[in-house]
């Protein structure tokens, strides 16, 4: 930690650890805006500066909120909206703890008021903060003679709020914009699964910050910035990708698939011989052998009723796949990833065929324990009838599972998240690829927007780019993916194509960090220590 002064007129000091911190000091007393480490009272008092006995802040999250360490007494005040954070209420534990509501609307993209699809993305601070107040946009702060102007600055932080000290020229940005027009991170500008709701922020405060003209902003992370304006500038240009990525023109329409299906009956359409995909949107997809013996991946065909109802519905679809499929016994099922859409039928398949639900180690873990993970969309937030889903046993990544002589290889597919498995199949002389919701994609433009990073997809190592091009390397000449979509691709120019537009995608992501460690911008706090394993070589 490292004490600085600013401007000696102004009375203006800097702390700087991995976040910043400004005091100013008014004879024995003074004033402190963000706190970046539990110890600052001691370095103040090593720097010969007073004590604050107010502390504000520009955001709640656990970084920038310290003082409970060795400034427990200091008077506290927060953005309205985050009161209950600061002070860890019952009441923010308690909204915390989300199911997916029973009428199962996604417009939102489970966007909630703590986090994402029953994801706390909040880092409330360890202890309660003293919370004496709290500051309202649009309304002022006095202390002594500093009189601060509160402006709403969502974007890093859907309640964060800058304070302009006019009569400096200064704005304590938090964490909007970082010197040379850079992001802070990614997660806190994280919303909804795939919408752009953080980045739409962001561009109304910079708006704001342009309104208010400060001479310089003094942001939360990183070095003064000087020149506002070309700073704002940059990252608005920086962003604008994330509205329109780099596409791949394609000569057919979207669609579901690009291709005529043999035959459709019910939700199922038949892709091939033995091989029958959900077209509604759903993920079932059903491999029969000559025999009627079935093996499944991903048992849910996304039913949305009554449980009641959608138990009698999976139960006629599986009545219809035994007329229309020979089907007599599905033996194996299998989930791509730990969503709840994705594993929602394995006990009724289980008791119907005596089935056994295997699953690579790190998909298991989260299955069977999804309150130790946060992760968004666990099974746990459902409202399932259930919590978990308890696995038979587990497949190891890159070893065959031999089902009557067919090799079912497990293969690492992140992007969509990181426990995330996708399956090659040699069947009936095609090279299948079930790819899960790593690639849900059929026919039409090719692109690849942002990841959904609290799902642990951190680029490059853990996104998309890794699972195109293991699946690319395997040349198969049909992927079934996520939610109905498929696609043949017997010379691989999808594929490539979708190579190409994940690297696109990454440099560009790249270069709105300063820096360009993307890993660390996209992972956020405590998910290194949390994720699952993901080679025990438990092969059944």
């Amino acid at each position: 930690m490292h004490v600085e002064r600013l401007d000696a007129g102004l009375g203006l000091w800097k702390i700087e650890s991995e976040t910043n911190g400004y005091l100013v000091v008014r004879g024995e007393r003074s004033l402190l805006i963000d706190c970046p480490e539990r110890t600052v009272g001691r370095a103040l008092r090593a720097a010969g500066l007073p004590l604050p006995d107010t502390i504000l802040h520009t955001q709640v999250q656990e970084e920038h909120c310290r003082e409970w360490g060795d400034l427990a007494e200091a008077r506290v005040y927060v953005a309205e909206a985050s009161a209950d954070v600061a002070t860890r209420s019952r009441r923010f534990f308690a909204e915390c703890r989300t199911v997916w509501p029973p009428s199962r609307e996604w417009e939102s993209r489970g966007e909630e008021k703590y986090g994402l699809g029953g994801c706390t993305t909040e880092r409330p601070p360890r202890r309660a903060l003293n919370v004496a107040g709290t500051l309202r946009p649009d309304t002022t702060f006095r202390w002594k003679d500093v009189l601060l102007e509160v402006a709403a600055l969502p974007g890093s932080g859907k309640r964060s709020i800058g304070l302009f000290w006019r009569d400096a020229d200064i704005l304590f940005s938090g964490d909007l914009v970082r010197a040379g027009g850079f992001l802070v991170n990614f997660y806190d500008l994280e919303r909804s699964y795939g919408l752009p709701s953080g980045y739409d922020e962001l561009r109304r405060s910079i708006a704001a910050v342009r309104r208010l003209a400060p001479r310089t902003l003094l942001p939360s992370t990183g070095p003064a910035i000087t020149h506002p304006k070309a700073d704002c500038e940059r990252l608005l240009a920086r962003i604008a990708w994330v509205y329109d990525p780099p596409k791949r023109r394609a000569t057919q329409a979207c669609a579901l698939t690009n291709y005529r299906p043999r035959r459709e009956f019910g939700r199922y359409r038949e892709v091939a011989d033995g091989v029958f995909q959900n077209n509604n949107a759903g993920n079932i997809i059903l491999f029969v052998d000559e025999r009627g013996r079935g093996l499944m991946i991903d048992p849910d065909p996304c039913v949305w009723f009554s449980w009641e109802t959608n138990v009698r519905e999976v139960n006629g679809d599986l009545d219809l796949l035994e007329r229309e499929a020979g089907l007599k016994r599905i033996e194996f099922a299998l989930p791509t990833h730990y969503h709840g859409d994705h594993v929602e039928y394995v006990d009724l398949i289980r008791e119907r065929y005596g089935a056994k639900f295997l699953a690579t180690p790190d998909v298991a873990a989260v299955l069977e324990r999804p309150k130790d993970f946060r992760y968004p969309c666990v099974v746990d937030w459902y409202g399932f009838p259930f919590d978990h889903v308890q696995v038979d046993g587990r497949l190891a990544y890159g070893r065959p599972f031999l089902w009557h002589g067919v090799p079912i290889v497990p293969v690492h597919t992140p992007g969509h998240c990181y426990a995330h498995t996708g399956y090659f199949i040699r069947w009936k002389g095609l090279r299948i690829f079930c790819s899960g919701d790593v690639l849900q994609y059929g026919a039409g433009p090719i692109s690849v927007p942002l990841p959904v990073v609290y799902s642990d997809t951190a680029w490059p190592d853990r996104g998309v780019l890794v699972a195109f091009e293991r699946i690319a390397a395997l040349e198969p000449d049909l992927v079934l993916g996520g939610h109905s979509h498929s696609f043949f691709d017997r010379r691989g120019t999808i594929l490539r194509h979708f190579c190409w537009a994940a690297r696109q995608s990454l440099e560009l992501a790249r270069d709105m960090i300063a820096g360009g460690d993307l890993l660390r911008a996209m992972t956020p706090p405590g998910y290194d220590e949390k994720r699952p394993e993901q080679d025990v070589p438990d092969c059944p």
